[in-house]
Order: structure tokens, then sequence, then C-alpha cells
């Protein structure tokens, strides 16, 4: 007869190890438990950025099974964006976060806005062996961003309504004094050049002397002199009046251009001089306005979101000189700096205190009283020239001297070049 299998005893080393393995399988179903209960959306992917896993979130969220997206391209469930999201995963591969915002159709039908936040995951080498993201809905935020980007607009347009009232009701003013003055002008000529046709006339033969005394008492009566030298003047005034005007209708059209929801190529210098045209009875009250603008090549963009950041920074500029109690400048520069345009937007106000300087772009944060700012204006600056141009906006700020505004914008618009090695 065989003997009875003896199991070999277990070592410490073996107790040790089995220890670890039921701890290490007890966290990873914790750490698997949480993942299912979050509201977040996590994906992981493979460095060629294809789907491993994803949970019961991100099912939602995508409206699909995790079974259907195994192995897939993560790109290829998102109707915008690719580019953006391509470039964020060699970001990643590089060893870097990255954040990239996409659009897909949701399980209704409904376009939804998502913020994908990327992260490499890498061995004890630092070799990497795959990408974490977490994905949020960001719909609803967007939705609101909008709304709150066309209030502010609507704000800024309401305080620049009576300004250029005032701007149009002056040139328009003389331009009526002076059509009122050559109206009474012409009908005294005319009366003028009747008398001249009536000593014309053979047929009621009068001697030379009485002519001559007909042509002075007409002439005497309507201060020839005068109109000889005041008609033209009323001309060119009315001329320059309604130029004036037409600028300023100009102006307008260009500064409330609806835009293209894609990237044209624009005049950033006319951009500007139209702003700087629609604010100037508002600024000029407090400010003198100095515009030196380079020469500059046509900018990739959208031009109706950057006039509505030049009209509050500017805006900003005069109530920061406002607040001081004296007369100041703001300064509108270009320049061209390699494949990016520089705008500098600069004022004599009393300067940004640093413990507001790091708040003054966070929503709804305004120092001004109520009814003045609403606390949008530089955070959707901001959002505009960074999320919406791949650019900066950037602020220095000196206490008693004044502050400067720096926006710089790449000539061939927000980048969308695809790296390599990311097929779909």
């Amino acid at each position: 007869m065989h003997a009875p299998d003896r199991q070999t005893p277990l070592t410490s080393q073996d107790e040790k190890l089995r220890a670890r393995l039921v701890a290490q399988g007890t966290e990873l179903a914790r750490c698997a438990a949480v993942l299912e209960a979050g509201d977040d959306s996590i994906i992981m992917m493979s460095p060629e950025g294809r789907v491993t896993d994803w949970n019961v979130a991100a099912e939602q969220l995508y409206g699909c099974l995790r079974e259907e997206v195994l192995g897939r391209q993560l790109d290829v469930l998102v109707t915008t964006g690719n580019p953006g999201l391509r470039e964020a995963l060699a970001m990643v591969l590089a060893g870097n976060r990255a954040t990239v915002e996409t659009v897909h159709v949701g399980s209704d039908g409904s376009m939804r806005h998502t913020s994908v936040r990327l992260s490499p995951i890498a061995d004890a080498n630092g070799q990497i062996f795959g990408i974490a993201g977490v994905a949020r809905d960001v719909t609803d935020y967007k939705v609101r961003e909008a709304e709150l980007h066309q209030e502010s607009k609507l704000e800024s347009l309401g305080r620049l309504s009576a300004g250029l009232a005032h701007e149009i009701n002056t040139p328009i003013q003389y331009v009526g004094d002076n059509a009122r003055f050559l109206e009474e002008a012409y009908t005294e000529l005319i009366r003028v050049v009747e008398v001249y046709r009536g000593l014309l006339d053979t047929s009621n033969p009068i001697g030379w002397l009485e002519r001559q005394e007909r042509v002075r008492e007409v002439e005497a009566g309507i201060d020839f002199d005068y109109l000889e030298k005041e008609i033209p003047s009323a001309v060119e005034q009315t001329l320059e009046g309604i130029e004036r005007v037409a600028r300023i209708v100009r102006a307008m059209k260009t500064f409330s251009h609806p835009g293209h929801q894609e990237q044209v190529p624009a005049d950033l210098n006319e951009a500007l001089e139209a702003t700087v045209t629609v604010t100037r009875h508002q600024v000029s009250d407090v400010a003198e306005l100095i515009v030196e603008l380079a020469d500059l090549p046509p900018v990739l963009c959208n031009i109706a979101d950057l006039n509505q950041v030049f009209l509050n920074l500017i805006v900003n500029a005069a109530d920061a000189i406002e607040e001081t109690g004296r007369p100041g400048a703001i300064t509108v520069t270009t320049a061209v700096d390699g494949d990016e345009v520089i705008v500098r937007i600069s004022d004599t106000g009393g300067g940004i205190p640093d413990e507001v300087r790091a708040k003054i772009f966070d929503p709804f944060f305004t120092t001004k009283d109520v009814g003045r700012g609403s606390g949008q204006g530089l955070p959707l600056a901001r959002g505009v020239v960074q999320e919406g141009h791949g650019g900066t906006l950037t602020v220095e700020s000196v206490l008693g001297r004044g502050t400067t505004f720096t926006v710089r914008l790449p000539i061939d618009g927000r980048p969308t070049t695809v790296p390599a090695g990311f097929g779909v």
C-alpha cells in the first residue's frame, strides 16, 4: 500500500507571500469597488490609446458597454476634438499630465461636452505601460459659460451704448447745423442770382449806374464776403462729420461681427482700432488713449471673441484709472514675436495688490462696487485666449504705477497638429 500524500508544510516565507497576495487581492477589490461606485468616468488605456478597461460611469457617459469598447481607440468615440485628444496622449507618453475637452453623442442623442484628465501609469523603472483617464461631463458648465459670456457681452455693450450715442450725436449735431446754414446761404445766393439774371434782361433797359446800385444792395444784404469764407468751411466740416459717423458705424460693425465657428484669418489691428473707437467716449473722461500698432500678419482666430477680450481689458483699464481720481493714459500696442503676435494694454492706474492679483481670473471675483462689475470679464477673457486660441493672457502690475495685460496669440491659430503613432 502506498503511504498517503502529505502536504508540504508552508515556510514562513510562503506564509508572508500568501498574506501579501491576499492583502493585494483585497486592496484591488476595494479599489475596483471604489472606482465602480464613483461618479467620475474612469478609462484605462494602453500606450497606443486603446481602451483596456472602464467603469460603469464611463459606460453611462459614452453610452457604450465595457465589452463594446475594449481594444478600440478612444478618439473614435468622440465627434470632435480628435487632434486635441491625440496631442494629449502624446504629452502623457512624454511623462506629463494633460487635459482635453471632447464632444460626443450621448445615449440620449444629445451632444455632450466632456473634460478628460489623462495621467501616465509607469512601472518601478519609470517605463509607461498605460494611461489612466478621468472623464467628466461638463455640458451644463459649457452651457452656463456660454450664457455668462453672452451676459458679459451685453453688459459691456450696455455700458458702451450711451457713449456711442454721444459719439454719433456730436458730429450729427454739427452736420445738422451746417446743413441749415448751407440751406440759408443757398436761399440768399439764389436771390442774388435772380437779381443778376434780371439785370441781364434786355427787355427792361436800365442805366448802368442803376444796375451797379442794385448789385451793391443785394450783395450787402447777404454779406457775400462772409458766405465766401464760411460755405467751404461748412462743407468741409459736414464731410468730416459724415466720415466720423461712418467710422463709428464701421467700428461697431467690426466690433459686433458675429464671427465664425471656425477660426479664420483676421486683422487684429483693425479689431483693436474698432474697439478703441467704440470705447473712446467712455474712456476719454478719465484717460488718454494711445494706440501704437505694428505691422501684423493676418491671425487665424475668432475675431468676435477677441473683440470682447480687448473691450474688457480697455474698460477695466479705464476703471482702474478712474479709481485713482486723476487723469491717466491707456496705451494699446501690438508687436510680432516669432510665430506669435502680442497685444499689450497698459494703464496708469493704481496697480493691483498681490493678494488681489492671484484672484483676478477667478470667476465672479471683482473689486468693483455692486452693479459695476460681475467678475466675469477677465475669466472669460482668459478662457477665450487660452482655451479658444491656444494663447496666453498674463498680467504685470506695480502698485501706484499701473498694470499691463499681455495677450499672446499664435499667428497660425490654435495648434491642431496630430502626433504620429496614434492610428484609429
